[in-house]
Formats: structure tokens, C-alpha cells, sequence
């Protein structure tokens, strides 16, 4: 994806010999567990955080993320949102990419646990969803020593002792692709040993501990080099892709360097960050947002920040604990990084454990020349396209929200029949099982009973799903921090909705001109009004209303969810008719449709509650 024109990166402002960070929030007390990794969501509202005791730890910072981006004070302590305790060590773990605290069915990681098949576990509830198994050739269960999503979300990667899987997220059980990384035990092609990390980009990065790399490719098999003896250590044990999408970090154990390779040329490293590991321990080191700089924790409790970009600057270092820093993660919006310390002491004379998870505040600043109050627009703006996202029930278009700064509108070319994937998957009703106890009147059995059944699965938002849509026009809007602007996308019809002039090529990455979002500085610009001109941009002739109801919609849902819809949809629909557009009068009838709709389901839902009959156990 192109940028904007605004120069959207920031640098970490220090003074040399000052503590460059404050610590915005840690766990409550130094735990005896050792923590072994720590890792934002994708949507950096969570923490996840493994431990010496089998156990995966999740910590809930929507609230501390909200305070930091109104500039509120920061001083909290990390309260466990939910530990998933395993019956093996837990080897690697990985958040679905495109997780939103918003969509329940996003929540979830992979794991991998030894002796155990790949998991997806539910992080609201910790319960597993979904099993993966892989089985060699004698049918024994392999039990994978690092798992990774691929970008599009649609499948599971797991690295084993001489093989790598792929597996469908949406079919359990055996791997789709099953692929040995050298041809036999004696070959000395492909790749030997135990895939010790895994890395998903334009293609899989595979690193094992006896300190080979691997870019794995479908139906490209793998193309292996090994790193230098000088940077090899004790073998490959962390793998990063970097935002750029062409330079792959690798860190070693017993090693003093990260290593950056360009996979276009692989005759030698491309760039080497000096970074102590002496210890047989993962440490794990990350990029922020913008790519630039690069965090590693070292051995005496300091984090270090390098500047990719200007090498001979020295890193700013950061005194982040008293023990080794075993992990760090920067937030993927904003300038806050994670860190964990521990390690393993023995003897009656090893100091008292100094283990916990830290957040700090990085104090960074942007160099353009936004205006003061930007970032609370911008952060407003992004919170009411959550809300839209939430919606459903439009005739016209459906939105679905994609991350914490991205949701995706989907415009209907055909609006009178619209896709079956663009109804939501919905739980069995309450009412529905118990209705032949309940005294209520016929109508309001009728009307209960009209929605029954389970809904078609919900709409891919990942790139690909998106470029192959044939029944919507898809538009990805975006409100990244570090542009401090909202931009729309198109990702699909390019050839039918972009102008060119004579002699110009088509830039499919280049932002959609629109008057909403070129006015979006200087006036009130909400997402309702980006909507309306992007449905009419979108559709030829415009429709009457861009915000018309499919009341059918409604009637397929059940009567809890429907009054919980309805609710929502008139508290949209009464800010759209307060903006006035050219289609207000037809809104206000909208409006009073829907709320007639509206009180009649609460009414009947209110005379079920009041008549039914408490079934017993």
C-alpha cells in the first residue's frame, strides 16, 4: 500500500545518559515463572504472554491504549484477562492477524504444545476451537515447535523435525500440504533439523537450530542458505519479516548479533545489529509501527532501539529491568513497548527472581506539521467507524472492521439480491429452545419463531478474498496514527472507478480522492459523510437513500439480537438525518419504520420474559 504524501514517521526524542521511557504499566508482583515470550494483538488491545509454567497469560490494555492516545495519565497495573494452562511446555504461539476486540470470532491465537497437535484457542474463554494434526509416515503424532498464520489469515503453518504443514483454519484435523524439508535423513539437500521459528510474508521464513534459513514458497519448495559461522551461535531461534516486506531478521542463542538478509540477493547478510545472547534462551527482539527502528532486550536488562535507517546513530538504550530481558514487542500503532524479564537461576546463593511483564511509554514525536487536536479527531473518527462496523443490515453496503485503524466497506452492485456471506454466523437461541413452556400470545410466538437457524459465514476481509470479490466494490478506509489523517483504499474495480488521463498508469495503491476526506482537516467530517460519497462513487446511477434498510435482514435474526440490532441501527440512522443530506426525508421514514419494528420485538420479548416458565434441571 502506497502512503500519503505526509511524512508519517517518528523518531524516539532522547537526551544521551537520560532514561528515554517511562513505565506506563507492569504486573502486580515478581513472579518465580519465568517469561519466556510477550506479544501485542494485532489490534493492540491485548498482551499475550507465555511462561515457564506452561501456561499462556493474556492482559486486557484497551484501557491503558485509550489513555495514552487522549495524552491521560499512565500508571497501571497489568491485571490477567485470562491464563490458558497447558498439560506440556508451550512452544510458540500466534494471534490471528486480523483480531478486533470487536469480533469475538477473531479473538483467538494458535498454539503449539509439546506432544500435543496445533490448538486454536478461544482468549475470551481459553477453550480450545479447533485441533491440527500432523502425523508422519508411520503415523505418529509430530508435535510442531513453532506455528504461524499466513497473511491472509486462511491458513496455519507449523514447523516440525523435518517437515513443514500447512493447514486450513477452517477445516480441523490433518494439513492440507505436508512437505519434508530434505529429502532423506542422509541427503545433505534442503534443510536438517528441527524448524525452530517461523515467519509469515510475501513467503514463509523458516529458521532452524542448527542455524539454517529457508524461504518456503507454494509449489517452490524451499531455497536454503545458512548463516555465517561468525552470527551462527547455538542456532536460529527468532525470525522477523521486516514492514518493508524484503529484508528477513534473524537472532540467534550464544550469539551477539541479529542479521538482516535481502531475499532478492542471499550471498551475504544484508545488515548486522550487535545484540548480546549468551544463554540458551529465546530473546526476542521486534519493529515498531514504522518499520525504522528495531527493539532488542540484552542480557544486563537494557532494551536497545536501533535506527535502521541511520546505522551509525548509537541505539537509545533503555533500562527496562533488572534481570535479562527475554522479550519485546512494540505496539503496532502506537510508540509503547512490551517487554518481559527472566531466567533460569540455580543454587541456593541465585538472586530472588526479578520476573514480570512492563509497558512503557516511548516519548515520540511526529515530524509534520499536524495541527494540535489531530489525534483526537483522528481517534474519535476511528471509534465511530467501529460503531459502523458493529452494523449490519444495510441494503446498499456493509462495513466489517478489519483492525483497530482499518474497516472495510463493501458496496453492493446488485443490492436487491446481496451476497449470502454478508450475513453474520449467530448462536442458537435462548428463546427459541424453550419457547413450547412459555404462556405468551400467538403473535408474539410467531414473531419469535419467524427467525430460526444458523446464517451463512461471515465475509473475508483479507487482501486476496477482497481483489476476488465479484458482488462488491470493496473500499479499505484507514486512519493510521502515524499519518494522523483518514485515507480511503480501493481495492477493487480499478478500470471502472479511476479516471485516467491520457498517458497515465494505474496506481492500485494510490489513495481514492475524495472531497470527505481532503476537507477532513479543516471541517467536521464524520464517517457517515465518507460514506454516502463513497456509495455514490461507487454506483451508477446513485441510489435515493446510500443508507436504506434491508428490513429482511432483521427478520432473519433472532428476536434478542434483533432488538439489540434495531437499537443500534436507529442511534446510526438519527446521526446520519442530523447531518441533512439530499436524502434526509427518506432517512426520517427509515427511522420511523424501524422503530416501530423496533418496540414491537422489545414488547413481545418483554411478554416472553414476563411468561415463561423457568425450565428445571
Amino acid at each position: 500500500m502506497e502512503a500519503p504524501t505526509a511524512e508519517p514517521a517518528y523518531l524516539y526524542q532522547y537526551t544521551p545518559g537520560s532514561q528515554p521511557a517511562e513505565c506506563a504499566a507492569q504486573s502486580a508482583d515478581p513472579d518465580a515463572t519465568i517469561f519466556r515470550s510477550v506479544e501485542w494483538s494485532p489490534d493492540g488491545t491485548m498482551l499475550a504472554a507465555s511462561t515457564d509454567s506452561n501456561a499462556l497469560r493474556l492482559y486486557d490494555l484497551n484501557g491503558l491504549v485509550t489513555r495514552y492516545s487522549e495524552n491521560a495519565a499512565l500508571n497501571a497495573t497489568l491485571a490477567e484477562h485470562t491464563q490458558i494452562a497447558h498439560g506440556g511446555p508451550l512452544l510458540s504461539y500466534a494471534w490471528y492477524p486480523y483480531m478486533s476486540r470487536h469480533d469475538a470470532a477473531t479473538c483467538c491465537v494458535a498454539e503449539s504444545v509439546r506432544d500435543h497437535p496445533v490448538q486454536l484457542r478461544d482468549t475470551g474463554s481459553g477453550g480450545v476451537r479447533a485441533s491440527y494434526a500432523a502425523c508422519n509416515n508411520k503415523d505418529v503424532l509430530l508435535s510442531a515447535s513453532a506455528v504461524a498464520f499466513s497473511r491472509d489469515a486462511r491458513s496455519i503453518y507449523a514447523g516440525y523435525a523435518g517437515h513443514i504443514a500447512r493447514f486450513d483454519v477452517q477445516r480441523p484435523g490433518l494439513p492440507v500440504d505436508l512437505e519434508l524439508t530434505s529429502p532423506s535423513r542422509r541427503s545433505r539437500d534442503g534443510m536438517k533439523g528441527i524448524v525452530s521459528c517461523l515467519a509469515a510474508g510475501a513467503m514463509l521464513a523458516c529458521g532452524t537450530f542448527g542455524g539454517q534459513l529457508a524461504l518456503h514458497s507454494a509449489g517452490s519448495g524451499l531455497r536454503v542458505w545458512r548463516v555465517p559461522d561468525a552470527y551462527r551461535g547455538g542456532g536460529v531461534t527468532e525470525l522477523r519479516w521486516a514492514p518493508n516486506g524484503v529484508h528477513v531478521w534473524a537472532g540467534s542463542r550464544h550469539s551477539r548479533s541479529i542479521v538482516a538478509w535481502d531475499v532478492r540477493d542471499l550471498r551475504g547478510p544484508w545488515a548486522v545489529v550487535a545484540r548480546d545472547c549468551l544463554t540458551p534462551q529465546r530473546m526476542q527482539f521486534g519493529f515498531d509501527a514504522t518499520g525504522r527502528h528495531l527493539a532488542a532486550g540484552e542480557m544486563d536488562g537494557c532494551v536497545a532501539i536501533h535506527d535502521i535507517d541511520a546505522p551509525e546513530r548509537d541505539p537509545v538504550r533503555l533500562q527496562a529491568h533488572a534481570d535479562l530481558v527475554a522479550a519485546v514487542s512494540p505496539h503496532p500503532y502506537y510508540p509503547l513497548l512490551a517487554t518481559a524479564s527472566g531466567q533460569r537461576r540455580f543454587g541456593p546463593d541465585a538472586p530472588a527472581p526479578a520476573n514480570c511483564v512492563r509497558v512503557w511509554s516511548l516519548p515520540a514525536g511526529y515530524h509534520d506539521s499536524a495541527a494540535p487536536g489531530e489525534m483526537t479527531r483522528l481517534n474519535q473518527f476511528m471509534a465511530d467507524c467501529m460503531s459502523v462496523g458493529a452494523l449490519r443490515g444495510f441494503k446498499h453496503f456493509s462495513a466489517y472492521i478489519r483492525s483497530r485503524e482499518e474497516i472495510v466497506l463493501r458496496v453492493f452492485k446488485d443490492p436487491d439480491n446481496p451476497p449470502r456471506s454478508d450475513l453474520v454466523p449467530i448462536c442458537s437461541s435462548t428463546v427459541h429452545e424453550h419457547l413450547h413452556r412459555v404462556h405468551a400470545g400467538d403473535e408474539t410466538k410467531q414473531l419469535i419463531a419467524g427467525a430460526r437457524g444458523r446464517l451463512a459465514q461471515p465475509f473475508d476481509v483479507s487482501d486476496a478474498s477482497l481483489a476476488a470479490d465479484a458482488q462488491g466494490v470493496n473500499f479499505l478506509i484507514a486512519g493510521y496514527q502515524r499519518y494522523r489523517c483518514p485515507y480511503v483504499w480501493l481495492r477493487t474495480d480499478h478500470e471502472r472507478l479511476v479516471q485516467l488521463d491520457a498517458g497515465e498508469l494505474l496506481d492500485r495503491d494510490a489513495p481514492v480522492e475524495l472531497n470527505t476526506i481532503n476537507c477532513w482537516r479543516n471541517y467536521d467530517i464524520r464517517p457517515w459523510d465518507v460514506i454516502v460519497e463513497i456509495v455514490c462513487y461507487a454506483l451508477d446511477p446513485w441510489p435515493e437513500n446510500p443508507f436504506a434498510i434491508d428490513y429482511a435482514y432483521f427478520d432473519k435474526i433472532p428476536i434478542e439480537e434483533r432488538v439489540v440490532a434495531t437499537g443500534a441501527m436507529l442511534e446510526f440512522l438519527r446521526r446520519a438525518y442530523l447531518r441533512r443530506y439530499f436524502c434526509s426525508e427518506i432517512l426520517l421514514e427509515d427511522i420511523k419504520r424501524l422503530q416501530r419494528q423496533h418496540f414491537h420485538c422489545l414488547n413481545a420479548l418483554r411478554e416472553y420474559q414476563q411468561s415463561a416458565v423457568v425450565p428445571r434441571d
